[in-house]
């Protein structure tokens, strides 16, 4: 895989194999970072102080949500939102996003504060399409189905859509 060049903005993250470590990736008592495990403490942060999840630094409008399929047909992201440049790099970088990765990891975050699925409900399942989603606003929920807080967004505040490269196959 090349190397992807880090922007500026995100320069003040910490690196693993060369990728950005999102800012509410779980950070396990050892020290290692635990990609696709989500710290439900800056989760709740990023969503009510309006956070990137990316680079950890207060946002305004726009904000770009990464968002699957299932969740766009409810408008209720899972995920915080993103700076535009943050969501550039994270749909290069990210090998979800990126379409890379075919299935979500199989193993349980070892984490008890850890969020994003909390009920290990893709675990080791296919990966989905995601989008990308440009928003003028959104507000912070409670999200019944995943038992998470989350992003609800107003039809009227949701101004592009587009789909990021398909999941790889098996």
């Amino acid at each position: 895989m090349p190397e992807i060049p880090i922007p500026v903005t995100l320069r003040h993250r910490p690196t693993v194999g060369g990728l950005v470590v999102p800012w509410i990736t779980m950070q396990m008592p050892d020290g290692r970072h635990r990609f696709g495990a989500i710290d439900a403490e800056r989760l709740l942060a990023a969503l009510t102080d309006r956070i990137c999840q990316t680079c950890g630094y207060e946002m305004s409008p726009p904000f770009v949500f990464a968002m699957r399929d299932v969740d766009l047909s409810r408008l209720i992201s899972t995920e915080p939102a993103m700076h535009p440049e943050c969501a550039r790099y994270s749909v290069t970088a990210c090998p979800m996003l990126a379409g890379t990765m075919t299935r979500y990891r199989a193993q349980p975050p070892d984490a008890s504060a850890s969020a994003g699925d909390p009920a290990g409900a893709r675990s080791g399942h296919a990966a989905q399409v995601w989008r990308l989603l440009w928003t003028s606003g959104y507000r912070r929920i409670w999200d019944h189905r995943t038992h998470t807080p989350a992003a609800q967004i107003l039809i009227t505040q949701l101004h592009r859509v587009q789909q990021i490269k398909p999941p790889a196959t098996d």
